[in-house]
């Protein structure tokens, strides 16, 4: 059986490589990402050059894409060929909960399975196979679909029905967009109070206070000061705008994640979208007058 992998850009073509490391073969669509394709075929991976080449091949496709519309789009592709023989289609892109409700639902009228398994742990957690997966599926295929993901993550977890994966990722990445926005604020307090900001997050990460952003990049940011990418502003803002979405959807009030919108907005305009999220701290930096380091 082969396995199809649409999206191999920045994680999704490490985790197209584990893929094969396990022994699938992988089909890959060569529309994008051309020199990421030219690596996998050199690994091993069948390249064809549209997406609906890959469905006439792959009866189970992995999806790793910028946002819910390109998923529509993609899958629509799939159906849509001629000889399509897709069975399962796994999602691994962060989108809206109710973009992956519809989806499932969809799959079942049409007859394939459609699986939210949106990741976290960024390029390097790709290219370890140590990627948190959560999974959106009926709990009786969880075991099914585990095993068929086995090889490009470490914790794979179940987060209930078809949407739930989608919802939990837009959770995690709501607290942790607002974490690092709180985070460039105390930056910014602190230096504006004359106080040794470094020591500030230090004391803060054998605190209470701590949260993903203290421990893992507030430091290394202060000690040098470097925007280059990792997970990018421009996303942080596309998974705020989800949450916003959504909740504007369910007619909730989400004050802290409209404050976080308009920081990471305000950076973008800085044009730091491209930049690694940390960004932000130039938004604070310009009203306060001040820099950090």
């Amino acid at each position: 059986m082969k396995y199809g992998f649409i999206g191999v850009g920045n994680m999704g073509h490490f985790m197209a490589a584990n893929c094969m490391k396990a022994g699938y073969e992988m089909v890959v669509s060569n529309t994008h990402a051309k020199e990421a394709v030219a690596e996998l075929a050199k690994q091993g991976a069948e390249t064809v050059d549209t997406n609906g080449q890959v469905a006439e091949k792959a009866e189970i496709i992995f999806l790793c894409l910028p946002n819910g519309d390109v998923v529509e789009s993609v899958i629509e592709e799939l159906l849509d060929a001629e000889n399509s023989i897709v069975k399962e289609i796994y999602d691994f892109s962060t989108i809206a909960p109710t973009t992956s409700q519809k989806l499932g639902k969809e799959g079942k009228e049409k007859g394939y399975k459609y699986y939210d398994c949106p990741i976290a742990g960024g390029v390097a957690g790709a290219e370890a196979a140590t990627l948190s997966i959560m999974v959106g599926c009926d709990e009786s295929e969880f075991d099914h679909v585990k095993e068929v993901v086995a090889p490009m993550g470490k914790n794979i977890m179940y987060a209930g029905i078809t949407g739930s994966g989608s919802a939990v990722k837009m959770f995690n990445n709501y607290l942790g967009g607002s974490g690092l926005v709180a985070c460039c604020e105390v930056m910014v307090m602190a230096k504006k109070l004359g106080i040794d900001v470094e020591n500030v997050f230090n004391i803060i990460n054998k605190s209470t206070g701590r949260n993903f952003a203290s421990e893992t990049s507030i430091i290394p940011f202060l000690k040098e000061r470097d925007f280059s990418p990792k997970f990018a502003t421009d996303l942080f803002y596309k998974d705020i705008n989800i949450a916003m979405e959504t909740a504007a959807e369910l007619k909730m009030s989400v004050p802290i994640g409209a404050a976080t919108l308009e920081a990471f907005g305000a950076a973008r305009a800085m044009g730091c979208g491209k930049e690694h999220s940390i960004a932000v701290v130039k938004y604070y930096e310009a009203l306060a007058g001040v820099k950090v380091n």
